[in-house]
């Protein structure tokens, strides 16, 4: 009885327990190697869109979509070697594919949305946008949604969905922008020094553009005050620090010749 269990128990390690841990070692096998193959057709297939110049917003999109089938067909190819009957598995997948689809309709929007923005590109990695009351340069556009990081170093993550449907303000795409300074002076002071000060202010600064040229504006005229604005061009990157610094010597060169004012920037404009 002894031998015949052991017997037995070697019989059923043989034709099944032997097997099966030669194909499930032989999953595993197919599973990293095919991984790590994957990778490095991605690696390769990023370099050469890449040296093609392809946009990288465009670039990352395709990468992750490459990477995502590239994955099932692994784990398909996985599955089959430990005798799983892939054919039930991928109707079982489209199954629940098509149950999940329904489930999240908000989801695919996304999908969609983000495949627009590849196409319409309305902005591209890199670019300072406004979304809402979020301002910050555009981290990656994924497939669900768009990152921003901030001035200040915050992530913010918005579904593409929301980005199609919003108003989109891209800063980057021109290449200049507009400061607007508000400066408001009291009634009765010399307009044309003051205008000349504010025009000396502007043009004393490098990184003002010379074309166009810094126009100053006579805006409104109150019983008490006299508005005008001062609005001089720079690049997109130099915008913040031109917009502090004229503000700074706005301020010094009317404290100087002791006018009463008060001035703001204005970010609406």
């Amino acid at each position: 009885m002894e031998y015949f269990s052991v017997a037995y128990l070697k019989d059923i390690g043989e034709r099944y327990v032997q097997p099966l841990g030669i194909n499930l070692l032989t999953a595993l096998v197919v599973f990293f190697a095919g991984r790590w193959l994957a990778r490095q057709l991605i690696r390769g297939a990023s370099a050469l869109m890449e040296r093609g110049k392809v946009d990288i917003s465009l670039r990352r999109f395709l990468t992750d979509v490459m990477y995502a089938a590239l994955m099932v067909v692994i784990l398909t190819a996985s599955l089959d070697q430990i005798g799983v009957r892939t054919t039930a598995v991928v109707a079982i997948i489209g199954a629940a594919g098509l149950a999940i689809g329904l489930a999240l309709q908000g989801s695919l929007a996304n999908v969609a949305a983000g495949v627009l923005l590849i196409v319409l590109r309305p902005y591209k990695v890199g670019d300072l946008i406004v979304f809402q009351k979020y301002v910050g340069r555009v981290e990656a556009i994924k497939v669900f949604y768009t990152i921003l990081i901030t001035s200040d170093n915050r992530e913010i993550t918005v579904p593409n969905g929301q980005v199609m449907a919003g108003a989109i303000e891209n800063l980057t795409v021109l290449g200049t922008r507009r400061v607007d300074i508000q400066v408001a002076v009291a009634n009765g002071t010399d307009l044309h020094q003051v205008k000349q000060w504010l025009e000396t202010i502007a043009l004393s600064d490098r990184r003002v553009l010379t074309a166009p040229a810094p126009q100053i504006e006579l805006t409104e005229i109150g019983p008490e005050f006299v508005k005008l604005y001062l609005r001089p061009w720079t690049s997109v990157e130099d915008y913040p620090f031109v917009a502090a610094d004229t503000l700074e010597r706005v301020r010094q060169a009317l404290v100087e010749n002791k006018v009463k004012f008060t001035a703001l920037l204005d970010r609406g404009m």
